[in-house]
């Protein structure tokens, strides 16, 4: 009767010895999972403004054309892309990132010329690209410094009527729509926005 006392003995602390093993076990285990803690959501990607633009240029410049939006009213605008490809595309690229939005006509002479730019000040130069196109009433071009070889990468002028020019200067389009507007066009005027779209 003794000896089965203590084998049913032995038997119990084995296993009281193994069900704490057990939980102790379950408890590491639960401990390390807390420690570790839930896991980090994903950043979720961004696209940046450059990529956001250069979604935005896709358009041809050969079937591009512009609505330059005034507080005077608006006016539409196709260009010489065959000409002045590089011109065009940078006058493009400037009204995407919005440098004429609220710029102002900052020159004004009656019967020849209007004349607007981006509103940050720049030095940033562009290359003349002269072509057969005449300085007429409703042309648009790059304004430059007196003697420049090179234009301005962002002041343009439109024509009020057909004047005569002392040099090479690019003339990149024209104005289809607006000729009143531009008549009516006085220093400090502004541009509200320049829409670039396809034409028709």
């Amino acid at each position: 009767m003794l000896f089965q006392n203590k084998n049913r003995r032995s038997y119990i602390e084995r296993f009281i010895v193994m069900l704490l093993a057990a939980l102790f076990t379950v408890y590491l285990v639960s401990c390390s999972q807390e420690q570790k803690g839930p896991p980090k959501p994903k950043a979720r990607p961004t696209v940046s403004a450059d990529t956001t633009q250069a979604t935005k240029t896709k358009i041809d410049i050969h079937n591009a054309m512009a609505v330059i939006e005034t507080d005077k009213g608006a006016i539409e605008v196709e260009f010489f892309a065959d000409v002045a490809p590089k011109t065009v595309e940078n006058f493009l690229k400037n009204a995407r990132l919005e440098y004429y939005n609220h710029a102002t006509f900052h020159r004004v002479e009656p019967g020849k010329l209007i004349q607007a730019g981006s509103r940050f000040p720049t030095e940033d130069t562009i290359a003349i690209e002269t072509s057969d196109h005449e300085p007429v009433r409703g042309i648009l071009a790059m304004a430059k410094a007196e003697g420049a070889t090179v234009a301005d990468a962002t002041q343009f002028f439109i024509c009020l009527d057909t004047i005569i020019l002392d040099s090479d200067y690019t003339l990149f389009g024209q104005v289809t729509s607006g000729l009143d507007v531009i008549d009516n066009i006085a220093v400090g005027d502004q541009i509200m926005t320049v829409k670039v779209r396809e034409k028709g």
